[in-house]
């Protein structure tokens, strides 16, 4: 018994990433009224949807298959993913927190997971898929240096830091995203600064799917909450048109991802801009309302 324990032990190559929030995460599960939970779920939707921003394949169905052949699926054939996350630690949370921060009247409250929690995710496979592993990893950390998870991640909730991300200064950041970009054969596409505009795609986007185009850093806060602020007054002030998103009369998601992270001592908004081939993007209105949120934000234009 303990032999066969130990063959299956060897047969598995795991890492473990210590995640820390930075900012409530309204994430839930099916009793979304009664409290918050970290679930794999969600975070293996996110971790999925910044792989495809890196992904130029313009058919929507071989685009689609790659994916299921990374992250598993049913619509093409039915697999599973080579690579699994794990929770090591339940996470949850009942306290209540206005996902609006930028109003004085408390509205729109929902259970949270407090700021301040830790917890762990463990990436596992198979150790016949070991060479895979690195691929999977840096996609990950891809999506450590931009996303949020959870309700209103576009707008800095769920904002989670990697223990393994120390930035003293901007510059180190973007030097962080840069070499995972190498990594992944990625960086020729874009153009980087160690200020505001840190990552810039170099033509349009070609592709029917939401891709990287570009990433602001603005000024650097005392405080998380801070930054949350500036991201809600500029969803108010800068998308009256619904041209930064809109859940009516169609739904359009937002271009705009809006985190936050630590840098040296202080607390910063990351934007990210996704984009798709579409007509809507190069009109002088988006870009107007674009440059408006981000100027609120905290970022210089």
């Amino acid at each position: 018994m303990v032999d066969n324990e130990r063959m299956k032990a060897s047969a598995i190559v795991e890492t473990t990433y210590k995640l820390k929030l930075i900012t409530p995460m309204a994430m839930h599960g099916a009793n979304a009224g009664e409290k918050a939970e970290f679930r794999i779920s969600s975070l293996r939707g996110v971790w999925r949807y910044w792989w495809r921003t890196l992904q130029e394949e313009k058919n929507h169905t071989a685009l689609l298959e790659q994916e299921e052949e990374w992250f598993g699926g049913t619509q093409i054939k039915k697999q599973k993913s080579p690579v699994n996350l794990l929770l090591q630690r339940s996470l949850s949370g009942l306290k209540r927190e206005s996902i609006l921060p930028h109003r004085t009247k408390k509205s729109f409250a929902v259970r949270t997971i407090p700021a301040g929690q830790e917890t762990a995710v463990v990436m596992r496979t198979l150790q016949k898929h070991k060479q895979l592993l690195e691929t999977y990893e840096l996609y990950f950390q891809y999506m450590l240096h931009l996303a949020g998870m959870g309700q209103r991640a576009r707008r800095g909730f769920g904002a989670v830091q990697w223990e393994g991300h120390h930035w003293e200064t901007v510059a180190d950041f973007v030097a962080s995203l840069q070499e995972v970009l190498i990594r992944l054969g990625q960086s020729e596409r874009f153009q980087f600064s160690d200020s505001g505009c840190i990552v810039k795609r170099k033509g349009e986007a070609r592709t029917y799917h939401p891709v990287l185009s570009a990433v602001w850093v603005g000024e650097g806060q005392k405080t998380p909450q801070e930054v949350l602020k500036r991201f809600g007054v500029a969803s108010h002030e800068a998308n009256r048109y619904g041209r930064l998103g809109a859940v009516r009369p169609k739904r359009f998601a937002s271009p705009l991802w809006c985190t936050v992270r630590k840098i040296g001592d202080l607390y910063y908004p990351v934007v990210t801009e996704v984009k798709a081939d579409s007509s809507v993007y190069k009109q002088p209105q988006y870009q107007r309302d674009r440059d408006l949120f981000l100027e609120i934000a905290g970022v210089r234009v």
